[in-house]
């Protein structure tokens, strides 16, 4: 029972890094999180997508500079999990409404637009890099947290009879990206909670996640995600 209950959680992570859902945080301080993102968005022409295999080759290298020893999925074995994605999420009733229609947004379009790589740093916890034809697929991800924040932060998930809660709140954290985005989410299924960090840096056309589920230290979580983000978003402008 853990081990499905687990995996739900980790389906409802993987679903948020394509959706974007989480909380945004700018360069300034004094600014609300929506002002923040806004301010902080790529425009449409800032940068050209990665291929599949640039994203693989940027992973390979920091999976070496930094001594991770998990493997790295490329585009080509990814792409038929997510091409099954919003089929598996027609599965799921979220509520309330709104809050299933800023998850699901889109989302086949931004599925086909993508090219995509996972580093898995252990069972549970992963680097995910997705990089669109446009930029445009980003300002609507920042534009979609703003209002995941407002009204989103808490909803409940039913699938085949089983019903998961969800809480979502937001974590400072800061990356060398455009915008830095960061949230926790604690998933309730049965009595069981699984606690997900997940930290995203938009640049340009790219979706650099760290997630990782039941951290034994948050604040050292954020800060490792940190550093991979850079490290990652680093490898790729080298490119």
């Amino acid at each position: 029972m853990k081990k499905s209950i687990k995996a739900g959680a980790l389906f409802v992570a993987g679903v948020f890094v394509l959706s974007g859902c989480g909380s945004s945080e700018g360069d300034s301080g004094s600014a609300s999180d929506e002002t923040k993102s806004a301010s902080a968005s790529p425009t449409p022409t800032a940068a050209a997508q990665y291929s599949a295999d640039e994203l693989e080759a940027a992973l390979e290298a920091v999976k070496a500079d930094e001594g991770w020893s998990g493997p790295i999925t490329n585009d080509e074995t990814l792409r038929p999990q997510l091409e099954a994605v919003p089929n598996a999420l027609e599965g799921i009733t979220i509520t309330p409404a709104e809050c299933g229609e800023l998850v699901t947004a889109n989302l086949a379009e931004k599925i086909d637009s993508a090219t995509v790589a996972v580093l898995q740093l252990s069972a549970t916890d992963a680097v995910t890099i997705l990089s669109y034809e446009d930029a445009s697929f980003i300002e609507e991800q920042i534009e979609n947290n703003a209002k995941q924040m407002e009204s989103c932060t808490d909803f409940q998930m039913e699938a085949g009879g089983q019903v998961s809660t969800a809480t979502g709140k937001t974590v400072d954290a800061t990356t060398e990206a455009e915008t830095t985005e960061a949230y926790s989410s604690l998933v309730t299924t049965a009595g069981v909670e699984t606690e997900t960090i997940q930290v995203t840096g938009f640049s340009g056309t790219t979706n650099i996640t760290v997630s990782m589920t039941d951290p034994e230290d948050a604040e050292g979580a954020v800060a490792a995600a940190e550093e991979l983000i850079d490290a990652v978003l680093a490898e790729l402008e080298s490119k």
